[in-house]
């Protein structure tokens, strides 16, 4: 990996790191637990291990406060940890504490520049945090209102919500959330019925042109494995797994 790719991946990990704070910070009834190595954020009204989660900062280590985090996280069923799979020592102390391996996404980033052109013909909206969430539990075959609750609360001037719609609906939705110079990139989703039109690589194009207009310079996210390509041919580059480990009900 060359100078301009670890510093991408420097600044991905700083965003997700980021966006973690957030959710604990604005989400209701949230709580943040910060540390120098890591952040965790916990919000009541959501089950999943995504939102509930633990972000170690570049090259630090989370295995030294593991009695910590689950401490934090004692009254809850599941809770997750991000982790970079190069940190093998803190992989193998989250299984010792009954971690398991869930999801392997890829952390892609590119410099803005280099992302395509938006096509100025797609319909792209801005819309409610709230909004983001009921598209992603349809997505994802979540509860109603579970993604929705936590995402509601987050600030409109930190974090950007894009639509796009169809048959006077919102199908495909993403949400951007600024830091420094990079433009972290979640909570992307589109219906089902809606799939395999290119939704949102045409949204991704509109949303990431305006981080641009807003002096942004790069980009990152993670991908699923399915995903890569899409975000690939969009001109992110792929820089390493990274892991989730999640701690589910005994």
């Amino acid at each position: 990996m060359g100078p301009q790719d670890e510093q991408l991946k420097h600044g991905a990990w700083q965003s997700i790191v980021a966006f973690q704070r957030l959710l604990g910070r604005h989400g209701p009834d949230s709580r943040l637990l910060e540390h120098a190595d890591f952040v965790a954020s916990l919000v009541p009204v959501s089950s999943g291990s995504l939102i509930n989660a633990v972000a170690p900062r570049p090259g630090a280590r989370v295995a030294p406060h593991i009695h910590a985090i689950r401490d934090f996280y004692a009254k809850r069923r599941k809770w997750g940890v991000w982790l970079d799979p190069e940190q093998s020592e803190d992989a193998q102390a989250l299984r010792d504490h009954g971690l398991v391996l869930d999801s392997i996404p890829v952390l892609m980033a590119a410099p803005l520049a280099d992302v395509e052109e938006p096509d100025d013909s797609a319909p792209i909206e801005r819309i409610t945090t709230a909004v983001v969430g009921e598209v992603n539990e349809a997505a994802y075959g979540n509860p109603p209102g579970v993604l929705t609750e936590a995402l509601t609360p987050l600030p409109t001037d930190e974090v950007h919500a894009y639509g796009i719609r169809a048959d006077d609906t919102i199908v495909s939705v993403a949400l951007i959330y600024d830091l420094d110079d990079d433009a972290f990139v979640t909570f992307v989703a589109t219906r089902p019925e809606h799939r395999g039109k290119r939704l949102a690589s045409n949204l991704l194009k509109h949303a990431l042109d305006e981080a641009r207009q807003r002096g942004r310079h790069t980009t990152s996210l993670q991908a699923s494995k399915l995903g890569q390509n899409i975000y690939a041919r969009l001109g992110y580059r792929p820089l390493g797994e990274i892991h989730l480990y999640e701690k589910r009900p005994d």
